[in-house]
């Protein structure tokens, strides 16, 4: 077996008398000058590098079609169904306390109203906020005013319907 060295392109280990890198395919044999710059911060860098050693701005995206897209994780609708969550705890309770008041109901009972009481409000708070849920899950950059106008007009069937129609996402790219 021959000496083995890194590919400059891809990073993997391939033989030291290749031509062309047998990952990536591309052709080892450019000169390696400093006759570029950075588009970002200007400074010099290798016609082979992928991004700035200065700076981090990528400049050749590798050739390949074999890369998985990021998936997206929106992390701003966590307080809100904390809070939906939250509530249908207590309405259930609540629920629970007034159903069974004034009643001789055993132990398991009552847990079989409040586990109801529960399911019951957590899918109604939902189908309730959901103009707000869709919005921060659409990044709408006026998703707490959504969420006001849904928490305080949403009583009303119009209010709700106004709130969704402004939720969804438009047709631009935000």
């Amino acid at each position: 077996m021959g000496q083995t060295k890194i590919c400059r392109f891809c990073g993997q280990v391939i033989y030291s008398e290749a031509q062309t890198c047998e990952f990536c395919k591309r052709n080892l044999n450019i000169p390696n000058t400093k006759d570029m710059f950075c588009v970002k911060c200007k400074s010099p860098v290798n016609v082979d590098d992928n991004y700035c050693q200065r700076c981090g701005a990528i400049f050749n995206i590798p050739e390949t079609n074999d890369y998985e897209v990021p998936v997206r994780h929106n992390m701003n609708g966590i307080p809100y169904n904390i809070g939906i969550l939250l509530t249908s705890f207590a309405a259930s309770f609540a629920i629970t306390v007034f159903a069974t008041a004034g009643k001789d109901v055993s132990i398991g009972m009552m847990a079989i109203y409040y586990v109801a009481a529960f399911i019951i409000s957590e899918i109604f708070l939902y189908i309730y906020f959901l103009p707000t849920i869709m919005a921060i899950e659409n990044n709408k950059p006026n998703a707490l005013f959504i969420y006001i106008c849904n928490l305080l007009l949403g009583v009303t069937i119009i209010g709700w319907f106004v709130t969704l129609i402004f939720s969804f996402p438009s047709s631009q790219n935000e």
